[in-house]
């Protein structure tokens, strides 16, 4: 491997990923399945590889936000079944059948066209729909029975769409109060009652995100969708305390050192705004990320990253690309390395301490990080494989 001209990386331990799977199919009933949900490039993660990793370990279905992200994954010779959770418009129903990818079904109009659309196409091959009813979440989806029979009826009197699912999603299921979580349940069984007395054979039913399946695995039904578990993270810290399923984080941010300056003689501002002044014999170290990489601005003289296994300040703002980091009156070298996020040492900064000092969520703290970063995949301890925005020349 060629050397990285700028020496920012991440890496992804995608034995954790392996882990996390047999962790929560162990918790869940025997029979459901595992849908792993790699939308938003697998959460940062990176699509293709966490992808491949998952159906190897036991997930047969993958689901994404959007058709764009779907075709990535066939292009990369991936057959497993995909869906995609998000609306999509009715003049790409013709790439989805084509890519064999299913989308969700939200509305009758939608059904309807949808197959005269593929009614003008050559192919016989039928594309799969998984029906979303809102029982709750107020985003897609039928609401009413009457919306739901609306649908279906014209899924079953389509030649060129098929029925593959029917699924909601639980807005609640990370909280302690479980009262919203049960009634949401309790109207989508009874939409499924609705239809099996119309006489309606019922197709894969899911619903359990990786809160639910926690919580709730009795919900669990034909199959989980599988999120924030798959990469080792817990949707809240009521689910962690559970302490049901173990999981293990499968990301680490690593840098190494672009520059070091030693304040010699006097005081010295970093970075914009001179926020921060450093003091004589301070040593301040430059590591090459910025919030263009999805490192948040707001760490600016708030945050810490590990270096040899203990935590440094950030020194200043974090600009576009580079961050300052204050070693006291440590020694270092150009070089060496710096984990972000991750352990080093004894030492370790988590993701939902990142989080809980940004008032934010671990998922966004991860799904924000930059494509621009190069993403090391490790397996039995090696790197197996990198992927990067950029060719080697």
């Amino acid at each position: 491997m060629k050397k990285l001209c700028r020496e920012v990386w991440i890496e992804v331990n995608l034995d954790a990923i392996k882990r996390n799977i047999e962790a929560i199919q162990a918790h869940i009933p025997r029979k459901s399945k595992i849908m792993a949900v790699v939308k938003a490039n697998a959460y940062g993660h990176g699509s293709v590889e966490v992808a491949r990793q998952a159906l190897e370990s036991g997930a047969t279905e993958l689901a994404v936000a959007s058709l764009e992200e779907g075709i990535v994954l066939r292009r990369a010779k991936i057959e497993a079944p995909i869906l995609v959770l998000g609306f999509t418009p009715l003049d790409c129903v013709k790439r989805a059948a084509a890519w064999r990818i299913d989308l969700s079904g939200l509305r009758e109009d939608w059904i309807v066209e949808a197959n005269e659309i593929l009614a003008e196409e050559e192919s016989q091959r039928r594309l799969g729909i998984h029906v979303n009813v809102d029982t709750g979440m107020g985003r897609l989806g039928v609401r009413t029975k009457e919306e739901l029979l609306g649908v279906v009826e014209a899924l079953e009197k389509s030649e060129n769409l098929r029925w593959d699912g029917i699924f909601t999603h639980f807005s609640t299921a990370d909280e302690p109060d479980s009262d919203f979580t049960l009634l949401q349940h309790s109207i989508f069984i009874d939409f499924l009652r609705f239809l099996k007395k119309q006489g309606i054979k019922v197709p894969t039913v899911h619903m359990n995100n990786t809160a639910a399946a926690i919580a709730f695995p009795e919900f669990s039904a034909d199959m989980i969708r599988l999120g924030i578990g798959l990469y080792g993270l817990y949707p809240s810290q009521y689910i962690e305390s559970l302490d049901a399923v173990q999981l293990e984080p499968a990301l680490s941010l690593k840098a190494r050192i672009a520059f070091v300056k030693e304040m010699v003689t006097e005081p010295r501002t970093v970075s914009y705004g001179a926020t921060y002044v450093a003091k004589p014999d301070e040593v301040i170290a430059t590591i090459p990320i910025g919030y263009a990489d999805g490192y948040s601005r707001a760490l600016s003289n708030r945050g810490f990253m590990l270096f040899r296994g203990e935590r440094m300040p950030i020194a200043g703002r974090v600009t576009m690309d580079m961050t300052m980091i204050s070693l006291g009156e440590m020694k270092a070298k150009q070089g060496e390395e710096v984990v972000i996020y991750g352990r080093q040492k004894g030492g370790e900064i988590s993701v939902d301490e990142i989080a809980e000092m940004l008032n934010t969520i671990n998922y966004e703290v991860i799904a924000t990080l930059s494509r621009r970063v190069p993403r090391f995949y490790r397996r039995g301890g090696k790197i197996i494989k990198i992927s990067t925005p950029v060719m080697y020349v």
